[in-house]
Formats: C-alpha cells, sequence, structure tokens
C-alpha cells in the first residue's frame, strides 16, 4: 500500500488540505483542473502569478465580486490577511491572498496544475485509483476532495412555457456590459442575487428581482464596522443565544423585508444564512430593482409570476444556486446531488475507507477557517495521531447532527449549514478524542 495520498483541487480547501498534509510530512499529489491556485476566487480571466492561463476551471466570480464576509471572519486562523487588505476585499485580492497561503509553506511547485481527475474509485485490495485527464491511473492510500462539489452543477429556475429571450446562470455571469437599456428579470435572492441584481439595475432599462424564499437583508457595515465582525461576548453566544440580539439590530437597521416588497423568510433569524449588502435594499427603494414574486410561466418574453402580474423582460439572469456535484465518483458516494451525502463530521463517510471531503459545508460566514480546521483533524486522521470511531457510532452521531440540524436550520440548507464557531470547537474536540 502506498503512503502517498490525494488531494482534488487546489482552491481555499484544497491549500488548506494540502499544507496540513506538507507540515505532517505526509506524502501527496495535489491535483487542479485549473492553471492557477483559487478555485472559485479565480476568475477566468484572471492572471495566474506564473506566465499559464487562468482559465480552466470553473468559477462562481464576476469581475465586480467582492467577499460578501469580512477579512477577519474569512481568512485562515494561521495566516491572517494583510492590514492593508480592504474589510470586504475584491476577488482578485482573495485569490491573491490563497497564493500567498500556498507560498508560505511551498505549495505551488507540488501541485499539477491544468490536470483533471476523471475518475476516483476504491482499488481492490484497499486504497484508491485516481485516472486523470491523459489517461493516466495512479494508486493511493486515500483521496481527499476539496472540488468545491458543492458549486457542482448550476440550478436554473423553472417555469411551465418557453422563454424567448436571453439567459444565463450567474455562474456565466461576465458584468453588467450588453445589458443596457434592456429589461432583465434575475432570480433569486442570496448574496450573489443582490450583487447581480444591483449591478443590472445601474445600467438597464428594467430591473426584476424575482424571489421565491425570502432571506433577511443585513448591511455590510454597522456603526463603521463589518457586521460579521462580532464581539467576543457575542462570538462565546450560541445562534439560539444570539437571536434576539440579531433580530433587533435587523428592526432597527432594515424592518420588515415586506416592507420592500420581498416576502418574509420562512424561518427564525440565525436558522439560515444572512444576505450581506449595503446597496440591494436602497435600489429598491429608489425604484431600480421591482421586487416580484416566483416566475411561474413564460411565454415568448414575458413572464408571469406567482401573484398573477406579468411583465415583458429581455434577459433572464438564474441566480438559483447549485446541486453538489463530484462527477469522478460514483453516485453511492456523493448522493443525488439535491442534498449532502451523510459524512460524519460533514467529512468522513463512514461506509467507506480513505474518503475524505474538505470543505463541503455551507457556513453562515465563511469557508476558509472551517476548512483549514477539518484539514487539521484530516491530517491528525491520515497521521495517526487520532483515530475515527466505529462506524456505529459515527452513524448514530451522523443521525443525531442531521436530526439536530432539521430543528435548528431552514430545510433548503440540505443539511451543509453549520454555526462556525460551533464547529470549529467540535473539530477541536475531535482532535483531542481519545475513545
Amino acid at each position: 500500500m502506498t503512503e502517498r495520498v490525494c488531494v482534488i483541487g487546489a482552491g481555499s480547501a484544497g491549500i488548506a488540505m494540502a499544507r496540513a498534509l506538507v507540515l505532517r510530512d505526509i506524502p501527496f499529489d495535489c491535483y487542479e483542473r485549473g492553471s492557477a491556485i483559487g478555485g472559485l476566487w479565480r476568475y477566468p480571466t484572471d492572471p495566474p502569478a506564473d506566465d499559464g492561463d487562468a482559465d480552466g476551471a470553473r468559477s462562481c466570480a464576476y469581475p465586480s465580486l467582492h467577499a460578501n464576509t469580512s477579512k477577519t471572519v474569512m481568512q485562515y486562523p494561521s495566516f491572517p490577511m494583510p492590514d492593508d487588505c480592504p474589510d470586504y476585499p475584491h476577488h482578485t485580492q482573495v485569490a491573491r491572498y490563497l497564493e500567498d497561503y500556498a507560498d508560505r509553506v511551498g505549495l505551488r511547485e507540488r501541485i499539477r496544475f491544468d490536470t483533471e481527475v476523471t475518475r476516483a474509485a476504491p482499488a481492490p485490495g484497499g486504497g484508491w485509483n485516481v485516472t486523470l485527464g491523459d489517461g493516466s491511473a495512479h494508486h493511493y492510500r486515500a483521496v481527499l476532495v476539496a472540488s468545491g462539489g458543492r458549486h457542482g452543477e448550476p440550478l436554473h429556475g423553472r417555469f411551465d412555457g418557453e422563454f424567448t429571450g436571453e439567459q444565463l446562470h450567474s455562474m456565466d455571469y461576465r458584468g453588467p456590459a450588453g445589458f443596457e437599456g434592456k429589461r432583465v428579470a434575475v432570480l433569486g435572492l442570496g448574496a450573489t442575487a443582490a450583487d447581480i441584481a444591483t449591478e443590472i439595475s445601474r445600467v438597464a432599462e428594467t430591473t426584476y428581482l424575482s424571489v421565491r424564499t425570502g432571506h433577511y437583508v443585513v448591511p455590510k457595515i454597522l456603526e463603521g464596522r463589518p457586521i460579521d465582525r462580532l464581539s467576543p461576548l457575542m462570538s462565546k453566544l450560541s445562534v439560539e443565544q444570539r437571536r434576539p440580539l440579531v433580530k433587533l439590530m435587523l428592526k432597527l437597521v432594515h424592518g420588515d423585508m415586506t416592507r420592500y416588497g420581498l416576502p418574509a423568510p420562512p424561518y427564525k433569524v440565525g436558522q439560515g444564512p444572512l444576505v450581506a449588502s449595503s446597496e440591494l435594499l436602497p435600489a429598491i427603494v429608489h425604484g431600480r430593482i421591482t421586487p416580484r414574486p416566483v416566475v411561474v410561466a413564460a411565454e415568448d418574453r414575458k413572464l408571469r409570476f406567482a401573484d398573477g402580474r406579468s411583465a415583458e423582460v429581455d434577459a433572464i439572469v438564474h441566480c438559483t444556486g447549485y446541486r453538489i456535484a463530484y462527477p469522478f465518483l460514483d453516485r453511492e458516494h456523493v448522493g443525488d446531488g439535491d442534498d449532502a451525502p451523510p459524512l460524519y463530521h460533514q467529512v468522513v463517510p463512514p461506509q467507506t475507507e480513505g474518503l475524505y471531503f474538505i470543505g463541503l459545508l455551507h457556513s453562515m460566514t465563511a469557508l476558509m477557517p472551517l476548512a483549514e480546521a477539518q484539514s487539521e483533524w484530516v491530517g491528525d486522521l491520515l497521521a495517526g495521531t487520532v483515530r475515527l470511531p466505529s462506524r456505529e457510532r459515527m452513524w448514530a452521531r451522523i443521525r443525531h447532527a442531521r436530526r439536530r440540524q432539521d430543528k435548528r436550520f431552514h430545510d433548503s440548507s440540505g443539511h451543509l449549514l453549520v454555526d462556525p464557531r460551533e464547529y470549529e470547537r467540535l473539530m477541536t474536540a475531535e482532535r483531542t478524542r481519545k475513545d
């Protein structure tokens, strides 16, 4: 059995995992289908650090994208973002930060860029066989999947009839150019929908925001500081303990979401992610964005909404999320894509030896700190300094965790949503568990 392990992906989760392996002297190969570090943060035309081309990996970035969590919340605990970096960095600054994080431990020369993993499957006799795009096959004792599968397959809004205008998913959005003077419908209400609708509304004749599920919208800045930079006291509180305070803040700052023509969120504060945007609600009250309920039908270029009203539009932008997809893994390992596969602590499939998922979760704030925490734990598991509990105990914990998630979080989270501080404490506990 080879001692080498395989890391799939060199985005924010993949480089955290690779760093943990370097620090433990565990031999590994890291494959990245793009030509630069950064994964989903690497805009397709961003120049990488070398002379290559950054195209090759799909990205959720668009030219104007800024982080919707502040730098002190999104940064890796082991590597703070520079002091001169703004509170909400541009995607190019995040990509550069990820490169600096990787270069700090010499990862760049250990990553095989422009290399796609086409299949990973358990090998007879143990370990994993990994096949690359060039047809070569390699054997590893473990596979560490960090390839952005939560954004694996774009989902589009569904409605009856046929729309004959332009349609695109937010993954293919490249800025407001081309929407000048047009009538545009943006479907969805997440951070991406808020960004794109606001940006398009500056040049479009009319911008509709079609919303199926309401969410709480919060400003990015409150009292001169990022809203997600909690006080030491707040950071110690649970989701339930923070709820009355956050609810009061929302009432004072923005009031009821229905006053803006948006649907009321079908869950309590803290049971789903907050949409951080300082521009969406002002654009609505200024008349640049017109909220509408979900689209139920289309005929030619006319859209009919759930409230019976109609509108003629020239283009639809689907900001409607993604399905989990890892095309190189068999379905038995990842499920149907609509929900997360059952994983112990969102990382380990109990029924499968040597397979780990890094970054397959939805944090209420940012992924990077949690990916690093996961990577440290998995690094300890591979180094043999800690061990997993029995399969029976892992399955019992998964069932308990999912029942708790169903009670605490909105059902659209797909068992991916976690409270970041609680999850970090969980990872710390796993690294010291002795039973």
